[in-house]
């Protein structure tokens, strides 16, 4: 276990880095909103489109959880309706659609116990763009979820225009007779070239410098957690990460990465030097008086992944997280999820989504889809 260093804390020096090689730059997917709906694709076409509450004021409750439409892009072409439900004990359901019921099957043992593929899936999402108002109910009519279906024809009508149906017998809303062909799709790769395994780390005293001398001094207040983890050698030079603690509140902490680097003895007047860490798509947190914020900060020793997830408000039904790999010099993103508005929604959606390779070795490992 990496030592927790509780501190007042110095920003150093910043020592110049060789970028890596060629790398992919990350160009993750917008997230829109349509009315009730919201919609998304990450960087190779895959889309979601997911209800949200339609009456805030009336709360939660009769709205019941979202449902959740799905498409692979491409060759894949999966086509998914998903709804998540806050009762148990439930063995079948119905679908009704403006007083019409436009599906019906068991549940699942799954998170969402509604799953829905294929031509099925087809029926009933061209049911919801064509609808109103939709109603999950249990087998004996007791309703389960309300869900107001404005917005969800633009939200489908995206979807076909980000994966190039648009006017295509594969598209949801906007078919046409114009040939599909779908596109194999392929991951971007990250490549790593982490430091052989080490443990030296800086000394209290070295932290407490950084803080002292960094942005991030004033904005310390609360519960402050300085971490420090080891990131190996090679050719007698040594480096850490340090999460800087950068502010708080009542369910974000956010913090400031910063890179140590060290070559040769403490004990012959060596020392530490720092630098903020580098990203190839900075975090959204921060600005120009202070480092780029990590939010909720998350560092995986074994895999050398950062994780940042800010939540908008304590539910968590709104925010963004990143997932960053380090390369050897700087993080590179490898998966990414957005959700823009605080309406319920707790499964945000992916917009960005990489593999990564050791350059020194054949295997190359891909990010978990969901979070």
């Amino acid at each position: 276990m990496s030592p927790i260093i509780s501190t007042m804390a110095l920003l150093a020096l910043a020592a110049t880095t060789t970028a890596s090689d060629e790398q992919p730059i990350p160009v993750p997917g917008e997230v829109k909103v349509f009315k009730d709906w919201t919609v998304g694709c990450d960087n190779h076409g895959d889309c979601e489109a997911i209800s949200l509450v339609f009456d805030v004021e009336k709360g939660f409750e009769e709205w019941g959880g979202p449902i959740i439409i799905s498409r692979a892009a491409g060759v894949d072409d999966k086509l998914t309706v998903q709804a998540p439900l806050q009762v148990a004990d439930i063995e079948g359901y119905r679908i009704v659609i403006d007083g019409k019921v436009v599906n019906s099957g068991k549940m699942v043992e799954q998170d969402d116990p509604i799953q829905i593929v294929g031509d099925n899936a087809k029926k009933l999402t061209i049911a919801i763009a064509r609808g109103q108002k939709l109603e999950v109910q249990a087998a004996n009519g007791d309703s389960l979820k309300k869900i107001s279906l404005s917005g969800s024809t633009a939200a489908l009508r995206y979807i076909d225009q980000q994966q190039k149906r648009t006017r295509t017998p594969t598209a949801l809303i906007a078919k046409g007779r114009r040939s599909y062909r779908p596109v194999e799709k392929h991951f971007p790769v990250v490549s790593v070239q982490p430091w052989a395994p080490a443990q030296r780390i800086p000394a209290t005293s070295e932290i407490v410098d950084l803080v002292e001398n960094s942005p991030c001094k004033d904005s310390r207040f609360g519960l402050i957690e300085d971490q420090i983890f080891p990131l190996g050698q090679k050719d007698g030079r040594y480096r850490a990460l340090v999460l800087m603690s950068c502010g708080s509140g009542a369910y974000n902490f956010s913090s400031a990465a910063y890179i140590g680097e060290i070559k040769g003895d403490e004990k012959e007047g060596a020392s530490w030097a720092f630098r903020p860490a580098t990203y190839d798509l900075q975090p959204s947190w921060g600005g120009e008086d202070r480092p780029p914020l990590l939010v909720n900060a998350q560092w995986d020793e074994d895999r050398q992944i950062l994780s940042s997830f800010a939540k908008g408000r304590g539910i968590g039904d709104c925010g963004n997280s990143e997932n960053y790999i380090w390369d050897g010099e700087k993080f590179r993103l490898i998966h990414a999820n957005s959700m823009r508005e605080c309406r319920g929604v707790i499964r945000w959606i992916t917009t960005w989504r990489a593999e990564y390779k050791n350059i020194e070795g054949p295997i190359a490992q891909k990010e978990p889809e969901s979070e």
